[in-house]
């Protein structure tokens, strides 16, 4: 919510400057929905631009950043080449290929598609999209059927969205889209990062093949007297859409596919249901993250039992320099995590990995078994590219949330199906979880455990507290899940 807030003083401040474009946040109606909202939320829970201007220090030979050091995913043989990743997500940036090159990380534009919906201003409508109201006016705004030709790349300032404003019978260029797609794909394949030189951030499975599919979009439409509204997310419709488009892709093409959803909404169709049963019945192994609403309960698609649902973790020493009065810009790329997390850390944490607050836990009133949660990953600080919604532009930020943690999770299905691509999704989810049990969150019948860190935001000490049922099986690493897949290749080398 604070996030919501702050863009939306953002957009307030520079629309209010210039004196001419009234524009809202709104919440569209869109009856086969049933949410508050529309259909799908891609805000994290936390954002924090940092800079890369800051002092450099000298990379030891082999650093990875924190994440995938807590994954485990830096050592393994396998490196997902052959496998392809559909990130759902709000597209890529315009230039993406600033932080994924030609030659480092491979994307399939050709197969790179966009889903939305035409919004308009239709005032003898029936305000199928959206209804609002400025005092006593009333702005209705209607919808059109599916588009399929909308392209993957976000609305930023190398590709603006244009809305036309009636009262100076001009067209304007708003770039408030959000880089939430493309940090997501930073964490599988990793990225570049450029200061005096360029620097490459590993990801967790740098080889494999990115199809980048938008089914979160964003809209603003002007009414004749000149008031406005920006809507931001996806329809069912989009998101489903999107699932049947990979499905079709790995039935057309005989390929192995993993689908990246970190996104979700409060409820559930059966058009999303029977869309995600369609791509598993391809092959497709989906992954999705379980929502940043606590214990408010798990977001859909993630609480479907039969997609593999993620909570967010975080490291407790990631922010430690912070506490001790030593901190280096760059810890998250120097800091080692140990190879035994149960390593008491400087603080007294017996446990180097907790359950951050925000991480959606099943919520038995919604319906939701504790079992529909299934593997935990790093979803706190995680760096990378990231553009916030509104008139921002990117920067390099840290961004917590669950969408971090489920990239984590993807790229390790994709290293299990490089081992062995006849993996499906119920074998898949029976290993992640089973490898999950190798860092459980809690002992062996303790009921809840706490965790002590700096917390960046508070600027102090703070405690996380979770339950043995709010995670999953446990932290999940790519070593453990790889140990327990079956091998049908005969062979792998450190590529």
């Amino acid at each position: 919510m604070k996030n919501k807030l702050l863009v939306l003083a953002i957009v307030l401040t520079a629309i209010m400057a210039t004196s001419t474009m009234p524009i809202s946040i709104a919440e569209p109606i869109v009856p086969m929905l049933n949410r508050t909202s529309i259909a799908f939320d891609v805000d994290p829970a936390r954002a924090e631009c940092f800079s890369a201007w800051d002092e450099w220090c000298e990379l030891p030979e082999g650093t990875v950043p924190f994440n995938v050091d807590m994954v485990d995913a830096e050592g393994v043989c396998y490196d997902g080449e052959g496998i392809y990743v559909a990130v759902l997500d709000t597209g890529l940036l315009s230039n993406y290929l600033d932080f994924f090159p030609e030659g480092m990380v491979d994307i399939k534009e050709e197969w790179g598609i966009g889903f939305t919906h035409d919004v308009w201003y239709d005032p003898t409508g029936d305000g199928n999209w959206s209804t609002e109201y400025v005092g006593s006016t009333e702005y209705r705004f209607s919808y059109g059927p599916l588009r399929d030709d909308r392209g993957f790349l976000t609305y930023d300032e190398g590709n603006p969205l244009w809305a036309y404003f009636p009262p100076f019978g001009m067209w304007f260029d708003f770039p408030y889209g959000s880089g939430h797609g493309t940090h997501v794909t930073s964490i599988i394949t990793g990225w570049k990062l450029e200061r005096d030189q360029s620097f490459w951030v590993r990801g967790v499975a740098p080889k494999v093949t990115i199809i980048p599919v938008l089914v979160l979009d964003d809209w603003i439409v002007f009414a004749d007297d000149g008031e406005g509204w920006w809507w931001s997310g996806g329809t069912d419709e989009m998101v489903a859409a999107g699932i049947r488009y990979i499905g079709d892709l790995a039935k057309k093409h005989k390929i192995k596919i993993v689908i990246n959803m970190s996104l979700g909404g409060p409820g559930y169709t059966q058009e999303e249901e029977e869309a995600i049963d369609y791509a598993i019945q391809q092959g497709v192994i989906i992954v999705a993250s379980a929502g940043n609403e606590g214990y408010a309960g798990m977001d859909w698609p993630g609480a479907f039992p039969q997609v593999i649902s993620v909570a967010a973790a975080g490291w407790t020493q990631e922010y430690l320099r912070y506490y001790t009065g030593a901190p280096d810009p760059w810890y998250w790329w120097t800091d080692d995590v140990p190879e035994n997390l149960w390593t008491e850390d400087p603080l007294g944490n017996e446990f180097q990995v907790y359950l951050t607050d925000f991480s959606s836990r099943p919520n038995p009133d919604l319906g939701q078994e504790i079992w529909d949660l299934d593997v935990a990953a790093p979803g706190a600080g995680v760096k990378g590219p990231y553009k916030p919604y509104g008139p921002t532009q990117w920067g390099y930020y840290s961004v917590w949330g669950t969408s971090q943690a489920a990239p984590h999770v993807a790229g390790i299905a994709a290293l299990v199906l490089d081992k062995c691509p006849f993996i499906k999704q119920w074998m898949m989810e029976l290993i992640l979880k089973a490898a999950g049990l190798a860092n459980r969150l809690t002992k062996l019948f303790e009921e809840e455990r706490s965790a002590t860190i700096f917390d960046i935001f508070v600027g102090d000490l703070y405690e996380y507290t979770w339950l043995w049922k709010d995670y999953g099986t446990g932290l999940v690493q790519a070593d453990v899940a790889l140990a327990l897949t079956p091998r049908c290749r005969f062979f792998c080398w450190t590529r």
